[in-house]
């Protein structure tokens, strides 16, 4: 754009005539062409074009229209200027145009548009959380305004209570203020009427012939006794405007609103009830609503209506000491919305041997987006349990009154069900995510290197372990899928028998006949897990982990969290060619062998059998856990005995102290060859109330 540095009027032999002088902006690459008024049809010209450099430093630019039939409002030039202008030939107006910058006022280089005020927003980097949050970093620049203040109207629907910070590169920040800006917008069109009032509005002035019950009147439409009215659109736009209105240009200032922008529409509309004809004997007054017929000769049947849109933004504003200081201001604030979820690939090769068989996983990141568009946006995906404790509660620089968790609205279930299932602080293993020092100690001390992409970096920070990953462009309501990284591990086979024996706690008669114990015991199903060896210097977090052999899906598990050296079991299937069974009877029993609080019980004691056979052709690895309420006294086959305090989980319908009894675990670990019986037993007593 050019800037007018002034005008004035001469005269000339010529006629009069009018100087416009002006420069361009330090961007130009064209001489000045900002138009002036000429006046009259012969009218010259001379327009001096200055070169690109010289313009760029905003050199003078003149332009002289000369006219014979000069405005009435334009006075003579006199004296000496006037003198010189009768006398100049067409070649002294340059001279003429340069002269003028005597008389024009002084224009300040650096004037700045309100835009040249308003930060330039990019984000710079997303940190996204499993949980459903992220730290949102942005960056932008701008130049202060004449009371030291710059702005941007990206304020974030959401964010936490004490995250939302603005930091300067340099300098310091005087204040941060959140708040609204209102702007009106209007446009008119004109519409189909709709009823007679509207008819008689627009052919105001025309004759007319009309109807009035059974009178027919002729004359001119003099005036209709009416005032306008306004209303909001959203209760009127229905009846009263045609659908074109929405179809026209104003249809898309009137679409739903950004969440950062409160809209309300007005449209005007007319009323009233009384107009005037005039006839040959005089003015006439007509109720509207008597109209039976109207002819008008080119009746117009359209109507112009106003549309006023008032629009309030939300804005924040920052202010600084100086006005005219070029700032960097950096903005973070961690707000709900963005969720990234791990997926395993877990291939297992199975043809390397008994002893060393290496299964391939990779770890693949759903990223799911609904908080605000990413674009070209690097994104770290933590692993870890962050604690932020008013993340739930809104920050006032938002101007919402609640917090808006749009992936509880968009997903409920990835935050529902989700939440309760992959979550980290769910986890037994919570502890050693959250602590990276507290890791499980493997046999293999070997460590090999992940295969990360190159783009992809990873790194620990303090008690969180972060993935950093390429930049992306995911808006709103996208979801992405990046791979994370590829490693080999050993694994190997291991099958589980966990059996849980619930004793009903029934009286015991005083014969001593003795009367057995029902027992309730759960599926008696031997699992055929895989235990894996994380053998990388990266921790795997929770996640669904597909469990293949080569093609073929054997099974899809939960992968729970595994520090560098430590070790995870997936469960894959129910080993339908390794059986387990088990039989229990009771060997003594004393009556009143203990009194507690007033109450006697009996002593019961048992034995437990168990038995576990192998019907496949190779050695497996088999480990057999016993639960029961009681305390286990004698053991086979190196047994381990855990002992415990009661645990309501053992019992039905317990009647007793929980103080009498105890609640035992007992496991076993072995090699089972093909076709071998492995047969232990135990021996266990409780109490029982008489």
């Amino acid at each position: 754009m050019g800037i007018i540095l002034g005008k004035r009027s001469f005269a000339t032999p010529h006629g009069r005539g009018v100087i416009g002088l002006g420069t361009r902006q330090p961007t130009a690459t064209s001489a000045f062409t900002e138009p002036l008024q000429i006046w009259g049809v012969g009218a010259y010209r001379l327009i001096n074009k200055y070169s690109p450099s010289m313009l760029a430093h905003h050199e003078p630019v003149c332009r002289i229209d000369f006219t014979p039939s000069p405005p009435k409002h334009l006075r003579p030039l006199k004296g000496t200027l006037m003198n010189k202008l009768k006398r100049a030939s067409l070649s002294l107006h340059l001279a003429l145009g340069l002269l003028a910058l005597s008389f024009t006022a002084p224009v300040d280089a650096n004037d700045k548009t309100p835009e040249d005020s308003e930060l330039q927003l990019k984000t710079e980097k997303v940190i996204v959380f499993k949980d459903g949050y992220c730290l949102v970093l942005k960056r932008g620049h701008a130049t202060t305004d004449e009371h030291g203040e710059v702005f941007t109207s990206e304020v974030p629907d959401a964010a936490a209570l004490g995250s939302f910070w603005a930091i300067p590169k340099k300098g310091r920040m005087i204040s941060m203020v959140a708040g609204w800006s209102e702007k009106k917008d209007e446009e008119s069109k004109d519409v189909r009427c709709a009823e007679m009032l509207e008819i008689l509005i627009a052919n105001r002035g025309k004759a007319c012939t009309l109807q009035v019950d059974k009178t027919k009147l002729s004359g001119v439409i003099h005036t209709v006794l009416s005032h306008e009215t306004s209303a909001l659109l959203a209760e009127s736009h229905r009846a009263t405007l045609d659908a074109e209105l929405f179809r026209s240009s104003l249809s898309s200032r009137i679409s739903p609103v950004s969440p950062n922008e409160a809209a309300a529409a007005r449209v005007t509309g007319v009323r009233g009830s009384h107009f005037v004809l005039r006839t040959e004997q005089g003015d006439m007054l007509l109720n509207i609503a008597e109209i039976r017929q109207l002819a008008v000769p080119n009746m117009k049947t359209t109507i112009g209506r106003r549309v006023t849109r008032t629009t309030k933004t939300k804005r924040l504003r920052f202010r600084f000491e100086n006005p005219g200081e070029k700032r960097e201001i950096l903005i973070s604030y961690f707000r709900p919305g963005v969720r990234w979820i791990p997926s395993y690939r877990v291939e297992l090769d199975s043809k390397t041997g008994v002893k060393k068989k290496t299964a391939q996983i990779s770890l693949q990141a759903e990223i799911i987006n609904e908080a605000e568009d990413l674009i070209d946006t690097p994104i770290d995906i933590v692993v870890g349990v962050p604690n932020f404790r008013f993340r739930t509660v809104t920050s006032p620089f938002t101007l919402e009154k609640v917090l808006r968790n749009t992936l509880q609205q968009a997903a409920p279930q990835l935050m529902g069900q989700f939440r309760n299932s992959m979550s980290n602080s769910l986890f037994s293993q919570r502890a050693a995510e959250v602590r990276r020092g507290a890791s499980q100690p493997a046999a293999v001390a070997e460590v090999s290197d992940v295969d990360l992409p190159p783009e992809l970096r990873a790194s620990g920070s303090q008690d969180l372990f972060v993935y950093s990953l390429p930049a992306l462009q995911l808006r709103k309501g996208e979801r992405a899928a990046v791979p994370i990284f590829t490693a080999t591990a050993p694994y190997r086979d291991v099958h589980t028998w966990d059996l849980h024996l619930t004793r009903s706690d029934v009286a015991t008669t005083p014969s001593g006949s003795g009367v057995q114990s029902p027992l309730t015991l759960s599926e008696n199903k031997v699992w055929r897990q895989i235990e894996l060896t994380n053998t990388t210097n990266v921790p795997w977090t929770t996640g669904a982990a597909m469990i293949m052999d080569g093609k073929q899906p054997l099974a899809q598990e939960l992968l729970t969290y595994t520090s560098p050296k430590g070790h995870c079991r997936v469960p894959v299937t129910v080993a339908i060619d390794v059986r387990g069974s088990y039989e229990e009877a009771e060997f003594a029993r004393q009556l009143k062998a203990l009194r507690w609080s007033g109450y006697d019980y009996a002593k019961i004691q048992q034995r437990t059998k168990l038995e576990v056979r192998n019907h496949k052709t190779e050695v497996i690895s088999l480990e057999v856990t016993l639960k029961f309420g009681g305390k286990a006294t004698e053991v086979t086959d190196e047994g381990e005995i855990v002992l415990a305090p009661y645990d309501a989980k053992d019992w039905q319908r317990y009647r007793g102290d929980p103080s009498v009894n105890n609640s035992s675990t007992v496991i076993w670990k072995r090699e089972l060859k093909a076709g071998e019986l492995f047969e232990p037993t135990v021996e266990s007593m409780f109490y029982t109330r008489h």
